[in-house]
């Protein structure tokens, strides 16, 4: 994914171009959208003809909510549904044929750290709930797999309320004891993120 480059050289060029503000105010309701860069490991333990590497991009939003202290610290509590686009099937080791499909990733997250001027950098861990699963091929049922999420970000305030941020975060939603052709194995999934949003706060 070449452009996570351009995309972290764009936000250090705005961090030194914008004018700081004494009084930038953090606390309150926002709403955001979001572009996300995915990088997505999808496999079952212990094969490797099972195993599958994508690299994908998808739209996303989120809304949340900030509390800030007189030193400068910063938390809050965010939640978010971004898009996620299927893998294809692959066969072979004696577990028949699997499939890594599904729609959405929802992250219910906190965030926490410090601000100074118009930029809040921060630490971010959660859970990840998603339909995104590896499961046979044939499987008619819809899963839902409950995981982590965690990484770092930075925010920067614009002016008028409105704010950009890059985060970097891993999400892990594997399950465990899977039936794949009468054979329990994990499976594992992980996807690395990098998003860039445009928040407003109200």
């Amino acid at each position: 994914m070449q452009y996570i480059k351009t995309i972290a050289a764009a936000l250090c060029v705005a961090v030194h171009t914008s004018p700081l503000s004494a009084d930038m105010s953090w606390d309150g309701f926002y709403m955001g959208v979001s572009l996300d860069a995915a990088r997505t490991n999808a496999s079952i333990a212990g094969t490797t003809t099972h195993s599958r590497k994508s690299e994908s991009a998808s739209v996303g939003a989120y809304a949340g909510f900030n509390r800030t202290t007189q030193k400068g610290l910063v938390w809050g509590g965010e939640i978010g549904p971004s898009s996620i686009e299927s893998a294809p099937n692959l066969s072979g080791g004696g577990l028949c044929t699997s499939q890594f499909s599904g729609k959405v990733l929802i992250t219910p997250r906190l965030r926490a750290g410090f601000a100074t001027g118009n930029l809040f950098l921060y630490g971010t861990a959660g859970l990840a709930i998603t339909d995104a699963v590896v499961r046979p091929a044939s499987s008619t049922d819809k899963d839902y797999a409950i995981g982590v999420t965690y990484g770092v970000g930075a925010e920067l305030g614009l002016g008028n309320n409105w704010f950009t941020r890059l985060d970097l975060t891993r999400t892990d939603s594997g399950q465990s004891a899977q039936i794949f052709n009468g054979q329990t194995r994990d499976t594992i999934v992980k996807m690395d993120r990098i998003t860039l949003g445009l928040t407003k706060k109200f």
